[in-house]
């Protein structure tokens, strides 16, 4: 079945965001364990944070791939391309907190922050935080011009 309906941006976003919803239903089973075997109720501090990230990264690269649907800049660099960027560069991040959750070493990775865990921070600014202001920008551009009622 082929669904042409929907621009490229947004069918990559849709992909991902299986992912996430996935990964949201696992680490919350995860999550919920964790809570019954501790003595406090409380999961371990990355088991927390991969399931909440999961749970945001979903509807976040959903609205970023509709969002990239009004990229105007197509010729340059297609709007799917910066939704793969976003998704992938997610998928690691999360990976990373199912890691360190899994290990249970640490509880804040960036209290003496390795060079991996540095690394990371770059890599997640210029893999997602980049290229979603890029797609924010791209968008507000495009919508601006059929604004109803310019608010300046």
């Amino acid at each position: 079945m082929s669904i042409n309906l929907l621009p490229e941006a947004l069918y990559t976003a849709l992909f991902f965001s299986i992912l996430y919803f996935v990964a949201a239903l696992l680490t919350g089973v995860w999550k919920w364990r964790a809570m019954l075997g501790s003595e406090n109720g409380k999961a371990h501090s990355y088991v927390d944070i991969a399931h909440h990230a999961a749970l945001h990264y979903g509807p976040f690269i959903v609205l970023a791939g509709g969002l990239a649907s009004f990229w105007p800049f197509a010729d340059l660099l297609p709007g799917w391309v910066l939704i793969q960027i976003m998704g992938w560069t997610m998928v690691l991040s999360l990976s990373r907190y199912v890691s360190l959750g899994i290990r249970g070493a640490i509880t804040n990775q960036l209290n003496k922050p390795s060079s991996g865990a540095k690394m990371g921070l770059v890599f997640f600014f210029f893999g997602s935080v980049l290229p979603g202001l890029a797609i924010a920008i791209g968008a507000f551009i495009t919508l601006w011009d059929n604004l109803p009622g310019k608010p300046f």
